[in-house]
């Protein structure tokens, strides 16, 4: 028989077991995850665990949102540079001149050898669109909102084109191709290869008006850039702060909703942005807005400066990628939507176009850009640089080699106010063997400066080289690219 001693005893011990099981239960478990630690009680996880799971999703996902959003934002930012820099009316189909060293500034790694004829359209505003391109020497595209190729300018001939935005209406009996977008705001250009009178004629060989207006059409309204010293210049270059979001909700609120969006759509709704309603963020929301920019940018960068794409490398360790490698002119393939390879171009570039992602020999560009140099440095503008471009570079018409800024993803801009070389440079200096030996620094190097682009030192940059018309040993890498290499 027990003794009460006993019974106390044991309830005692009981009680203390009781209160080690309790107190081992509430313990935290911390399990270390690349979320950073994870604290469990048993195998729930902690209030304030969660909280923080919460929040670092809603930041993985923002910066993922960036990432998605950067040929649609990038091109809104260029709707900006148009209307804004040229005060166009968005109700009218306004054509834009934009040429040489301060008129092309404006656009994401845009080049200064060739002039542009360029008009943002927002088909929501003016309705379709006539447009009647010249015959002759012009290549360039129409792009919808998500920079996706709608239409290729290149045939040589005169054309007459509609474009119809979504769901509008227009004539059966047409006299000419109707181009339908899938978005309102879309843009058409064209680039003139050709020199002298006939290309100046090109240049504003174009016209446009509304269908609405066809019975009596309008004179076109052409407006050539031409900046002045103080004039408040909008960039194209996508902003990296709340502003990005901002550009991000214009576009949601104005465009129709494309069914591969709609998980983007369902976490946009968590950061405050929802189609039909004000974006007006809370203080959280905005905190992680704000917090997943740099992030964001920096995958963006990471993506198109070091690229993985396995077809991306030209030739064999020679320094320079194919800045389209392995790009689709459409966003929407057989299997998937294509992603990487759409961020990593409109990161640092504008507008796709057949003529720029498929060879043709003799026909189009080709594009191949260098980051680092043969020390797998970045190119910094306080070091001095050379490259040789080897003999006869496979172009049909010419070449060209043009220094951006990567910051801005811009031409540079510096004291001598130039920003590439090509084989069209008056006073080129060719070596006896063709070659042709280009440098890059703060300075000019003695004896060379028609073949020097002057850097700014604390500012890195990148290099584009291009080869319009580009021909077989291009396309079969034979002609080989060498490393920029930091002089010493």
């Amino acid at each position: 028989m027990k003794t009460i001693k006993h019974i106390i005893c044991c309830g005692a011990a009981l009680s203390l077991l009781a209160t080690a099981a309790t107190a081992l239960a509430q313990e935290p478990k911390s399990i270390d995850t690349y979320f950073g630690p994870i604290e469990f009680q048993d195998q729930t996880l902690t209030k304030e665990s969660a909280e923080e799971m919460r929040r670092t999703a809603r930041l993985h996902r923002a910066s993922a949102l960036v990432t998605w959003a950067m040929p649609a934002v990038s091109f809104y930012q260029m709707v900006n540079v148009f209307q804004d820099n040229l005060k166009a009316d968005p109700d009218e189909p306004v054509i834009g001149l934009f040429s040489g060293y301060d008129g092309v500034y404006v656009w994401l790694t845009a080049n200064v050898t060739t002039p542009y004829t360029i008009s943002f359209l927002d088909l929501a505003k003016t309705g379709p669109v006539v447009v009647k391109i010249p015959a002759g020497g012009v290549y360039g595209a129409a792009n919808n909102a998500w920079q996706e190729p709608i239409k290729e300018i290149n045939s040589g001939k005169a054309e007459t084109l509609l474009f119809v935005g979504p769901g509008q209406d227009f004539p059966d009996d047409f006299d000419g191709e109707v181009i339908r977008s899938n978005t309102y705001k879309m843009v058409y250009f064209y680039r003139v290869l050709g020199t002298g009178p006939e290309a100046e004629k090109l240049k504003r060989g174009v016209k446009a008006y509304r269908l609405k207006d066809q019975a009596n059409p309008p004179a076109t309204k052409i407006i050539k850039y031409d900046p002045k010293p103080g004039d408040k210049v909008i960039i194209g270059t996508p902003p990296e702060d709340m502003r990005f979001w901002d550009l991000l909700n214009d576009y949601v609120q104005a465009e129709p909703l494309a069914d591969r969006d709609r998980f983007f759509y369902a976490w946009l709704q968590d950061l405050g942005i929802e189609k039909g309603k004000p974006f007006e963020p809370t203080t959280y929301q905005k905190e992680i807005l704000e917090e997943s920019l740099p992030v964001g940018f920096a995958i963006a960068q990471s993506t198109a400066f070091d690229s993985f794409f396995p077809d991306a490398r030209y030739g064999e360790d020679s320094g320079w990628d194919k800045v389209l490698a392995g790009l689709d002119t459409k966003v929407d393939l057989d299997n998937y939507s294509m992603f990487n390879q759409r961020l990593s171009y409109t990161y640092e570039a504008a507008t796709t176009s057949e003529g720029m992602t498929k060879f043709v020999e003799g026909k189009g560009s080709a594009y191949l850009g260098s980051y680092y140099d043969a020390d797998g440095d970045a190119l910094m503008g306080g070091n001095h640089y050379s490259l040789r471009v080897e003999p006869d570079p496979p172009a049909a018409n010419f070449w060209s080699v043009t220094v951006y800024d990567a910051r801005n993803r811009l031409i540079i801009r510096n004291e001598i106010r130039k920003s590439d070389i090509s084989s069209r440079t008056e006073g080129l200096r060719t070596n006896k063997d063709g070659s042709v030996d280009l440098y890059f620094g703060p300075t000019a190097p003695e004896g060379n400066e028609s073949n020097w682009v002057q850097t700014n030192p604390g500012e890195s940059f990148f290099l584009y080289m291009r080869l319009y018309g580009p021909l077989k040993p291009y396309d079969e890498q034979t002609w080989p690219m060498n490393k920029v290499r930091k002089i010493k």
